[in-house]
């Protein structure tokens, strides 16, 4: 593959992977705002933005959005997440210009219709009844309330009720005014056209929306949060317990952040990991059982999550602790350090194979690093990381005093994570 970046005059930015095959394409047009752009006054608004794109432009409606993608062969979506909202449509190479066409009509030429806008904020407020009756969903948003308390990212991406009653169409233009800007715009297409081609779509289709560069700040690449320990326990009419709790981890800045996946696949990433071979596979406490890192510019986490009988929790949580232990003092083996090496390559060369994941990994470190890394740049710092890279975090990571955690449970039992003391 060879790889296209190219930033224009007013800020917009474009990654291009062109393909030597017949590989559907992919268009994503990423904004780099999301719920740690908002406040709360305005919290869920840019999840509101991106439920609006596709309920008509200045000149489509929605019926005509939908038609004409479907008319294109194209599969159109968005995402909204803490950093960024995207909007994407993965078709055939010959129909990319069409989906440029449209793509950036949604998102930059909305309407913003009144009655179209409370019609979608109902749809929103079912989405948030509906993630309510998920426990993992809740648990999880629980937790990064608890563990960012103070901070941006304890904002949830899909809002509040009481706040989205209250945003209205101008809160929306202000919004969009201040932050859809060429400066926090990434277009990352994968395709098999010609450079000049793509090029001339983005000045064609994107540009024309943005007039000077904006000024924007830079990332503080020090940032690291560190929370107190702390317990939420939440009642709820489930047959089984959710539990999170985590660590404070490096951001995603650590020139060795290859070590957190690495290290978080040999404790609970894979059915041959510690938590899922001890929890499971000896003692059956659980169905599954994970540990997964979370790295960002504001900072980062390991959390340890898994969803148990009340009465197996305590037990659970002491074998928990009892692997924690293990791996703090002894590290791991040269058996699990290969293991984690050969399977996160395997991985990561699957992930390059898909279309829409590709355009979304060049987008996302186009945005943070200004930068993107092939799949030879990736695997090539896997190999870089050492035994004792990955040694050296667990032993940053695993502190008890900075421990904070979240139960989700029909009898909250306060003393569960007494364990940690």
């Amino acid at each position: 593959m060879k790889t296209l970046i190219k930033t224009f005059s007013n800020g917009v930015r474009l990654v291009y992977e062109k393909t030597e095959n017949t590989k559907p394409a992919t268009i994503l047009i990423c904004v780099n705002t999301g719920s740690v752009n908002e406040d709360n006054k305005n919290n869920g608004i840019s999840h509101l933005i991106e439920h609006m794109a596709f309920k008509g432009t200045k000149n489509r409606t929605a019926k005509q959005i939908s038609q004409e993608f479907e008319e294109l062969g194209a599969i159109a979506n968005a995402y909204t997440g803490q950093f960024r909202t995207c909007y994407f449509a993965t078709t055939l190479n010959e129909n990319i210009e069409g989906c440029f066409n449209i793509l950036s009509d949604i998102v930059f030429n909305s309407s913003y219709d009144e009655v179209e806008l409370e019609k979608e904020k109902k749809v929103i407020y079912e989405e948030i009844d509906a993630n309510k009756d998920v426990p993992d969903t809740v648990i999880y948003e629980n937790y990064l309330s608890n563990f960012y308390k103070n901070t941006p990212i304890e904002r949830r991406v899909i809002g509040k009720k009481e706040i989205l009653e209250k945003i209205t169409r101008q809160d929306i233009l202000d919004y969009f005014e201040k932050n859809y800007v060429g400066n926090r715009i990434v277009v990352s297409v994968v395709g098999s056209l010609p450079n000049q081609k793509i090029v001339e779509f983005v000045k064609k289709y994107i540009c024309k929306f943005f007039r000077k560069k904006m000024e924007i700040e830079e990332p503080n690449k020090s940032l690291h949060i560190i929370p107190d320990r702390n317990f939420v326990f939440e009642k709820k009419d489930i047959n089984q317990s959710q539990i999170i709790f985590g660590f404070p981890a490096d951001n995603v800045f650590y020139d060795k952040s290859n070590a957190y996946p690495l290290m978080s696949f040999i404790f609970g990433g894979g059915m041959a990991s510690r938590l899922f071979q001890k929890v499971r596979e000896e003692h059956g406490l659980v169905y599954s059982i994970f540990c997964q890192p979370y790295l960002h510019s504001l900072g980062g986490d390991v959390l340890i999550s898994f969803s148990t009988n009340e009465k197996n929790a305590k037990k659970a949580m002491a074998l928990i602790k009892e692997e924690i232990d293990k791996l703090v003092k002894d590290g791991i083996t040269d058996k699990e350090y290969e293991r984690a090496k050969t399977f996160s390559k395997s991985v990561l060369i699957s992930s390059f194979e898909n279309g829409a994941s590709h355009a979304t990994k060049n987008a996302t470190n186009l945005s943070i690093f200004n930068k993107i890394f092939t799949v030879e740049d990736i695997l090539e710092d896997y190999d870089k990381i050492s035994k004792e890279d990955i040694n050296q975090v667990i032993k940053k990571v695993f502190n008890y005093c900075n421990i904070c955690g979240n139960v989700l449970t029909k009898n909250p039992d306060e003393t569960l994570f007494d364990v940690f003391k």
